[in-house]
């Protein structure tokens, strides 16, 4: 059995979340928020897809201290608008189509091996993304410094 006491503990509850963050974009939540196409900012349009932002935030806050992602909300969601454009999403689309997009874009994370780590855990880049933009809007990104190592 392998040693993995240099990495922090992952709840069984962070895994649900992680795999809830991976399958955001395959179902329409119920609390799934609706809006028009040119109303809202990206970052508030790709939070409303996420069923437990709070959830997401606190991942997102852990994958912070051990990645190099962007802390800045405008900063995050236009790393994921440029993923999502690569599957062919634009602007103007529906959250229907933001959806579809998203777990396109997260599916190509997984076959090319756009992967972060997390506890040992393997995460697509775009779900870490939408945790840590979910840390971003929630304010939980500016209470933790960062930690590279």
């Amino acid at each position: 059995m392998s040693d993995h006491s240099h990495h922090p503990a992952i709840s069984r509850r962070n895994v649900m979340i992680l795999g809830g963050v991976a399958l955001v974009a395959g179902a329409l939540p119920a609390s799934f928020h609706l809006f028009e196409p040119d109303n809202g900012s990206l970052a508030e349009k790709l939070a409303s897809l996420l069923t437990d932002k709070e959830g997401a935030a606190r991942l997102g806050v852990l994958l912070m201290k051990a990645h190099s992602l962007p802390r800045e909300t405008e900063a995050i969601a236009a790393t994921i608008e440029r993923r999502v454009q690569s599957t062919g999403w634009t602007k103007g689309g529906t959250p229907a189509e933001l959806r579809d997009a998203l777990a396109a874009r997260i599916k190509q994370d997984y076959v090319h091996g756009d992967m972060v780590d997390l506890s040992g855990w393997q995460l697509a880049r775009t779900s870490a993304e939408l945790c840590a933009l979910a840390a971003s809007m929630t304010g939980a990104a500016q209470e933790t410094p960062a930690e590279h190592g």
